[in-house]
């Protein structure tokens, strides 16, 4: 049985790079982005016809989510790294067939592979979602070396169990789960 095993400590930069992509990935982030260029569109057509105290307030939505929230979201995971022990500190990982396990300090932790329901691959991490708000970060430089076998083994195993249902489990093999397929997305470099 193939197993990938790896360590990850979690930095600011890298849960930064996992909350902007939560962020802004939704619909409600891709919405909250497109109102606040067509604010400051708005602000920069209309400046010679609209009254000061309007262009302010139109380039201060505009500025909202564009650089408000991101400032915001870095203090955010700034001050979580600090106050969460748990969040920062190191994590042993080990990939295999049965599913991955987590081992924190003198805890450990088994996430079966039908439990997975998305993953996403980015320039610099795999993102292993188990629920829309849980996920696994696995960054590139944290992988020692295997983050290609590790993302073959993640792809196997994601679509092994795509269409598992565990509730129905029978006594045959599984052919599996809840998840979607990896999805090769790219991020800037904040």
């Amino acid at each position: 049985m193939k197993k990938i095993e790896f360590d990850v400590e979690l930095h600011t930069a890298e849960l930064y790079r996992f909350t902007m992509r939560h962020t802004y990935y939704s619909f409600s982030g891709i919405f909250s982005i497109l109102f606040s260029l067509v604010c400051l569109v708005i602000a920069i057509i209309k400046w010679s016809t609209m009254q000061p105290m309007t262009i302010g307030a139109l380039l201060v939505i505009a500025s909202l989510f564009t650089i408000v929230q991101p400032v915001m979201l870095w203090a955010k995971c700034r001050m979580q790294m600090k106050q969460n022990k748990n969040i920062n500190t190191r994590l042993h990982y080990i990939v295999e067939e049965d599913g991955i396990t987590v081992q924190q300090n003198d805890q450990e932790a088994v996430v079966k592979w039908y439990e997975v329901q998305k993953a996403v691959k980015t320039k610099k991490a795999i993102y292993l979602y188990m629920s829309v708000v849980r996920a696994f970060i696995f960054p590139v430089e944290q992988c020692n070396g295997q983050f290609e076998a590790l993302l073959q083994m993640i792809t196997q195993q994601m679509e092994k169990y795509k269409d598992y249902d565990y509730e129905e489990e029978t006594e045959e093999s599984p052919e599996e789960d809840f998840s979607e397929d990896i999805t090769d997305e790219e991020e800037s470099d904040e």
